[in-house]
């Protein structure tokens, strides 16, 4: 018990922290430099089917993500903490879930390389973590079409799951690639078609199609929002407000 007040309060000041450097960066520029800016969103998530932290295809999960990112030149540093409430039909748990730590690297205008750890700061009594630490490694890339107007990403990567002895755990590959357009108010949407395999042995590996849409507010704040549906009959639907400073 005294562990897990203690991670609470931890983070709970992490997350506050986050918002007063945001500010502090607020004070300085209104508008990002598209290579140095800092940016802070807040999300809520709805995910329904297949789940990352039960060995289970019918579980509902809600997540209320808040991150923090910093880009200096080619490097970016982010940070995410989350809100989660689990659902798998027998029970309902909520709390503090994982945090994720990522480092970018830009090669060119086209490529970034990305290191992620998953710290598992969830309570797995709860259902709210594997209890494991992750590593991911991904590569994405993105270019403008001829138009300047059209794009192409994708993205590749492999994660290395920590794991559970009493969960039938595996490393799990993922992939996407899609398509993007952008308007002359600066709104963007696009559709990807997305690949993840399970990090549970028991479950199906999952391939589906998602859409997204990401709308400016101004010059400092946006809006997006995102859904998708795959072969497993999961669904997931979110919205994200950020602000660049």
């Amino acid at each position: 018990m005294k562990l897990s007040i203690l991670k609470v309060i931890t983070i709970e000041v992490m997350i506050v922290a986050f918002g007063i450097l945001a500010l502090g960066f607020a004070k300085d520029s209104f508008a990002a430099d598209p290579n140095n800016y800092s940016e802070i969103s807040v999300g809520l998530n709805y995910q329904d089917g297949q789940s990352e932290l039960i060995d289970s295809d019918d579980v509902t999960t809600t997540r209320i993500p808040v991150s923090l990112t910093h880009k200096k030149d080619k490097f970016s540093f982010g940070i995410t903490l989350s809100h989660v409430t689990v659902d798998d039909q027998y029970r309902e748990e909520q709390g503090l879930g994982d945090t994720v730590l990522s480092l970018g690297y830009d090669l060119n205008k086209a490529f970034t390389v990305t290191l992620k750890e998953k710290i598992a700061t969830g309570d797995e009594d709860k259902n709210l973590s594997t209890g494991k630490n992750d590593t991911s490694l991904q590569i994405d890339f993105e270019t403008p079409m001829l138009d300047r107007r059209s794009t192409v990403f994708a993205t590749a990567g492999h994660k290395f799951v920590g794991k559970n002895s009493e969960l039938n755990m595996q490393n799990s590959s993922f992939a996407s690639v899609g398509t993007g357009y952008i308007y002359n108010n600066r709104t963007k949407i696009g559709v990807s078609l997305d690949y993840r395999q399970s990090i549970f042995e028991d479950l199906d590996d999952q391939l589906g199609l998602s859409a997204y849409i990401d709308k400016p507010l101004n010059d400092t704040y946006s809006l997006s929002a995102f859904a998708g549906y795959d072969n497993t009959q999961s669904s997931s639907i979110g919205v994200t407000l950020s602000g660049k400073f």
